[in-house]
């Protein structure tokens, strides 16, 4: 890839391991040390079609070794009296 679709930079994308959070049916998942380039100057990141469908996969069939862990959800939005 050699123009980012966001910035429009020439600079070469940079493969980089990364945290993808996505959201399916009310449920949070979170899957790490993901592979993907990685614009560097603007940081938008860039996932292969085989990547995408692993998570897709995994969120459908839940793997033996996923863990759960504790998050918080938190609004900023202001609220109206």
């Amino acid at each position: 890839m050699s123009m980012c679709e966001y910035c429009d930079t020439n600079e070469s994308q940079v493969l980089k391991r990364v945290t993808v959070t996505r959201q399916r049916h009310g449920q949070w998942y979170i899957f790490e040390d993901v592979p993907a380039l990685v614009c560097p100057h603007c940081g938008h990141r860039y996932f292969d079609a085989e990547v995408l469908e692993a998570m897709e996969s995994r969120m459908r069939d839940m793997p033996a070794d996923a863990r759960a862990v504790t998050a918080y959800a938190i609004s900023l939005s202001e609220k109206t009296a």
